[in-house]
């Protein structure tokens, strides 16, 4: 487990802690108190544990935002969704590809926009979800998932936390606010 800090924007501080999945969940939700929000990250694979933690954060109304699998993680644990294997959707020039963010969702409340462009390193999508679905790439994969009801609960396909443009700060400073 790391601990660290660091300054989000330069106004919002913030502590950062990693809390192994693959722990007795016992553990992670000792871990979990600590938190007053969670970043659920991408990766290659996902663990019962990430289910049930879904299933926590959902419960206990605490902030939290999906990146990449741990969106993929968040649509499948509401609905009968199947994950499926895509290779065309991994783009060249820093993989960026434009999608369009519905209107009457949170996302599009954080973001002010109707379509954005995104980037993309995945190579599984979701197939459907119970969650609402907030945005859809032009070729239809879903890009974002999110419970409205929820202080915040949203999932996103891309990764804000390495395409550094003006939409991704919206959604980290929403995030951080949502604490």
């Amino acid at each position: 487990m790391s601990n660290g800090c660091f300054r989000f924007f330069f106004k919002y501080p913030v502590n950062i802690i990693s809390i192994p999945i693959y722990f007795d969940f016992g553990k992670v939700l000792e871990l979990v108190s600590l938190c007053d929000g969670i970043v659920l990250m991408g990766g290659d694979h996902y663990l019962e544990n990430d289910f049930l933690l879904v299933h926590y954060l959902y419960q206990q109304d605490i902030p939290t935002l999906g990146i990449c699998l741990g969106m993929q993680v968040m649509a499948l644990a509401f609905g009968d969704g199947e994950e499926m294997d895509i290779f065309n959707h991994n783009l060249k020039n820093n993989d960026t590809h434009d999608i369009i963010i519905y209107k009457n969702t949170f996302l599009h409340k954080i973001i002010g926009n109707d379509v954005t462009s995104v980037n993309s390193r995945h190579n599984t999508v979701i197939t459907s979800t119970d969650l609402s679905v907030s945005a859809r790439s032009f070729d239809g994969v879903i890009e974002a998932v999110e419970d409205a009801k929820k202080r915040f609960f949203i999932g996103l396909e891309w990764h804000p936390e390495s395409f550094k443009n003006k939409n991704s700060d919206l959604i980290w400073e929403a995030f951080i606010k949502s604490l």
